[in-house]
């Protein structure tokens, strides 16, 4: 080959090898990541607050500046039994010490008459106690009387003397949806006016209290309650108290229970008027559907009774356990609860008419309703 055309190959070979190159560079140069700026040259801007709709926190506090003046701190104390002398000479022989000093309790309530001074709470704040002492938000203290308890619906009512106590606003279990917004006010171990907020789980619920007395028609909460909220208030959104804090189940979460405000005001309206509650006397429960089809009667009608207070109103009347009772009167007990609210619309002495299903008999029988005891080992 010629000099000058080896040299013209090897320009050209020259220069595809840097046209290669080139474009292997470009290539590497698009893959690689980009690297982030400088810190110096722009430095980060922090982002922007999110806006918080406020709403409900406000009608929370609107709700608590409310109510919260009219929940009292409910103290009571217990003066020990007086020891007859037979007592005595047992416990000096065998070196049992006496109970030398009086016991205290403590709980919660809320003015529902600031004129008159009547206050609610629940009836085992105030059950035995031998003073009642409460003590308003503002400072103001005063020594209280029992007007009357039901320990039935756990419902109690306590009077005080006083001018320009607060009053709260009551309003129905029927405007709170299950779902909404609810707020507990009371005492809680003492520590006056603490608040805790949750929403109404549920309603018409029931539970079994103490000395085996159902309590029914009650609000479940997950606002947490703690010894000393009992006789509180449950209060809604718009400031209304709904419902009265009574009962948890031990070692749940989120389980509390409130009595409703409706049978609240109902009880103690009878209470402040008569100081007494009626009572039938029996314990029972809604038909189970196995009972309903064997007495011929649509499921989850009427209240079957499995027990009867001796000597009380009913075993007076001759009603007796596995009656069912499908009327009182005219009112049909259809529903949950029918058979209790019916009874508190009667007044204590009132003869009602009582209609059951007796070995698939209707049978009427005729009761005089009695006082409510307060120490009530069944009903």
């Amino acid at each position: 080959m010629r000099p000058r055309g080896r040299t013209l190959l090897l320009v050209l070979a020259a220069l595809l090898g840097i046209m290669v190159g080139a474009v292997l560079v470009l290539t590497l140069q698009r893959t690689q990541p980009t690297a982030p700026p400088s810190t110096h040259e722009q430095p980060l801007r922090p982002l922007p607050l999110a806006v918080v709709d406020t709403s409900s926190q406000d009608a929370i506090v609107a709700a608590v500046q409310k109510v919260g003046p009219a929940v009292v701190n409910i103290s009571t104390v217990f003066l020990p039994p007086a020891e007859d002398p037979l007592e005595r000479i047992i416990r000096r022989s065998l070196g049992i010490p006496r109970e030398p000093f009086p016991r205290g309790g403590q709980g919660s309530g809320f003015v529902i008459d600031g004129e008159k001074g009547y206050i609610l709470t629940n009836a085992h704040v105030v059950k035995g106690a031998d003073r009642v002492a409460v003590l308003l938000a503002d400072g103001r203290q005063f020594d209280a009387e029992v007007v009357g308890a039901d320990p039935l619906t756990e419902v109690a009512v306590v009077r005080v003397r006083g001018e320009d106590l607060p009053e709260a606003t009551l309003g129905s279990t029927e405007d709170v949806p299950i779902g909404s917004w609810v707020i507990a006010i009371g005492n809680p171990f003492g520590y006056e006016n603490s608040v805790t907020v949750g929403v109404v789980s549920a309603k018409e619920r029931e539970i079994e209290g103490p000395n085996n007395i159902v309590l029914d028609d009650l609000l479940q909460t997950d606002a947490s309650i703690n010894p000393g909220n009992s006789g509180g208030a449950l209060v809604d959104l718009n400031g209304r108290v709904v419902g009265m804090p009574t009962a948890v189940i031990p070692f749940a979460q989120g389980m509390g229970f409130a009595v409703s405000i409706d049978v609240a005001e109902q009880v103690a309206e009878r209470l402040i008027e008569t100081g007494t509650m009626p009572w039938l006397g029996v314990r029972h429960r809604p038909l189970i559907p196995e009972e309903a089809r064997q007495a011929g009667l649509p499921e989850g009608k009427g209240s079957m009774i499995f027990g009867v207070v001796p000597r009380g109103p009913a075993a007076r009347a001759g009603l007796q356990p596995r009656d069912l009772i499908i009327r009182i009167g005219d009112r049909a007990i259809e529903r949950r609860g029918d058979l209790s609210k019916t009874i508190r619309s009667y007044g204590a002495g009132d003869r009602v008419e009582v209609t059951v299903i007796r070995e698939g008999r209707e049978v009427t029988l005729p009761v005089e309703l009695g006082a409510a005891p307060v120490d009530l080992g069944e009903r």
